[in-house]
């Protein structure tokens, strides 16, 4: 049959050839419309979602613990997972790291899954093996820095679990404190034995001191060097210090004049003590125009209240050339508390400075103008405030300052009896910020002092003294829980009864209420809810504490539990510690990229009737 098929004639060559050619495009179309059904159907298959999540073996760790380290997670009312199996095998192996962070270095973990009605039951299977302890640390090397403190930085302590997760990411920390000595290149060797139990020698080779031998300045024109030499902290020949690079670059950016600045050491070929520093820079832009809205802090008199607001600003960055800044800001703001729900519309010029003639004297001066109403209703006038403000202010870290400033300021009502109120005043803030965040905080403390001349030398319509403390700490609790806790204590010095007449638009005598005080009762209105001329709740002594456990519920979602005790009296023989009034709560917090924002039901111990709910930016404190 073969041999006959190759010897066929010409007109049979032919048929054959054309059969060929058919069958072929024949086998194209149906191939193709069979790739198109495939497509088709595979696209309408179900996708596979995650059902439950099991895991089998563990018992130093729960399953309420791993399971916050994982992806794949069960399906909720309202949340459903899509099973990867990419994502399946990751999530193993940071469960086995999770082991790993506990001392459990032996630790495997095998996964599997079981498909049933288009879900997916995910299994894994933990050896979480035997734990290792520290059995004894050796530090050799070391001179500048003692054994004690390397270990404390490294977390390494006798008898511990030993986690050689932490023990990694901690070396950064003993090798910055070489930085600051001049040290830099400084170098760490780790080596550890495991049998039943870990041994660590750290080895340590300190290296020479390092000197700066030049100073490289990118990104920003000749003439403007200038600008740039002045902020360094340091100069060509001194020793390399970690803490002088880094204030140098804080100090940069305080001038507003670069969007980024970044300094680092580069090695000089020629020298093994000596390196080169760059500075990399990079301008804002001169002028900027800016916009923007949300839930913001407003300032009422000696109040910090909350609401919705938003402003447009103009700046220019450098005002003829020069490092100084010029820039005009309006803005319009509601706030949220009882009875000063009215627009508040206002107008700030600022003229900046970090430099005054040849010293380094952060300045500020400030004209302003505000519109807003009287506290009440409606129907209550207008009060016109304008005036101008001087502050300079010297920041210790990026959290921590102190303020000096002087304000000349005119309160004008534009109806009503009240004559105008004019103020001058004196005023030093402090604050030291030890805490690890200051918008989520979960350890250390935060010390403030504020104190106030109003009048003397200055002359204006009142002349007294007002000293304003208080000291937050923030203590971490298991599963990320933290305690938070604060007392405040404030007084006024020589107040005259005449001076009342003033309160009604000034609010500078001590008051409690409000999200950031007494959450059971509206601003201004403790203790009196229904007094109608609320300025006078108003005295001139102040004591508030508050305690409040902060959670974590899911995502960005937190909660928090919270007890408030608080009391004002108007002379110092009337301060008794025991009648304070409490009030308690609950709250919700979302943690949104500006800070937390609140939502508080509080009520008052005496009264659990009196419910209400506060809303807040920021943590209460």
């Amino acid at each position: 049959m073969l041999t006959k098929q190759v010897i066929c004639t010409s007109n049979t060559a032919y048929d054959t050839r054309t059969k060929y050619t058919f069958n072929m495009h024949s086998f194209r179309y149906w191939g193709i419309i069979v790739l198109t059904l495939g497509i088709v159907f595979a696209q309408s298959d179900k996708t596979l979602f995650v059902n439950e999540v099991y895991f089998i073996g563990n018992e130093a760790i729960s399953e309420g613990k791993l399971i916050k380290n994982v992806n794949l997670k069960g399906s909720y009312i309202f949340s459903k997972t899509v099973f990867d199996r990419r994502i399946l095998k990751l999530d193993a192996i940071t469960i086995k790291n999770r082991y790993v962070t506990e001392g459990y270095l032996q630790t495997t973990v095998r996964d599997s899954f079981i498909t049933e009605n288009n879900v997916i039951d995910i299994y894994f299977i933990i050896n979480e093996g035997k734990r290792s302890y520290i059995n004894k640390i050796d530090v050799k090397g070391n001179q500048l820095v003692s054994k004690q403190n390397i270990l404390k930085k490294l977390n390494l302590k006798k008898n511990n679990p030993f986690n050689p997760v932490a023990l990694n990411s901690n070396l950064e920390v003993v090798e910055e404190n070489y930085y600051r000595k001049g040290k830099l290149f400084a170098n760490i060797d780790v080596k550890t034995q495991i049998k039943d139990s870990v041994d660590i020698e750290i080895i340590i080779n300190e290296g020479p001191d390092v000197y700066i031998n030049n100073i490289f300045i990118e990104g920003v024109d000749s003439l403007k060097l200038y600008v740039v030499d002045r902020e360094l902290y340091f100069e060509k020949g001194d020793l390399y210090n970690l803490d002088d690079v880094q204030l140098s670059q804080r100090r940069l950016l305080e001038t507003s004049q670069f969007s980024f600045a970044n300094i680092y050491p580069v090695k000089f070929i020629q020298s093994d003590t000596l390196v080169n520093i760059v500075v990399e820079l990079r301008y804002f832009p001169k002028r900027e125009i800016s916009s923007e809205g949300g839930f913001v802090p407003i300032e009422f008199g000696g109040l910090t209240l909350s609401g919705p607001g938003a402003f447009l600003k103009w700046k220019n960055r450098s005002l003829f050339g020069s490092t100084t800044r010029l820039s005009a800001e309006t803005s319009i703001d509601l706030p949220t508390e009882e009875g000063l729900r009215y627009p508040r519309f206002k107008i700030n010029v600022n003229l900046e400075n970090q430099w005054l003639m040849n010293l380094r004297f952060p300045t500020k001066v400030q004209a302003l103008y505000e519109l807003y109403k009287k506290y009440g209703s409606s129907d209550n006038p207008f009060i016109l405030r304008y005036g101008f403000k001087w502050s300079s202010i010297n920041r210790l870290t990026e959290t921590s300052f102190v303020e000096f400033g002087m304000r000349w300021e005119k309160f004008s009502q534009q109806e009503g009896s009240a004559s105008d109120v004019e103020q001058r005043m004196i005023s030093l803030k402090t604050k030291f910020d030890f805490s690890d965040n200051p918008l989520f905080p979960t350890k250390g403390i935060v010390i403030t002092g504020d104190i106030y001349s109003v009048g003397g030398p200055l002359g204006g319509t009142r002349k007294y003294q007002k000293i304003d403390t208080g000291i937050q700490s923030y203590l971490p609790l298991p599963r990320k829980i933290v305690f938070a806790s604060r007392i405040l204590y404030g007084m006024i010095f020589n107040w005259q009864d005449e001076y009342n007449d003033y309160e009604e638009v000034l609010f500078d005598k001590f008051y409690l209420g409000g999200a950031k005080s007494l959450r059971g009762w509206h601003a201004l209105q403790y203790p009196d809810e229904r007094k109608s001329d609320i300025y006078k709740n108003g005295k001139e002594i102040r004591f508030l504490s508050s305690y409040e456990i902060r959670f974590p519920i899911m995502g960005a979602l937190g909660a928090e539990v919270f007890i408030d005790g608080g009391q004002i009296w108007d002379t110092i023989t009337e301060i008794d510690l025991r009648r304070l009034s409490w009030n308690a709560g609950v709250g919700l917090t979302y943690a949104s990229p500006l800070g937390p924002i609140r939502m508080d039901y509080a009520f008052q111990i005496d009264n659990p009737k009196s419910g209400m709910i506060q809303w807040g930016v920021l943590y209460a404190f």
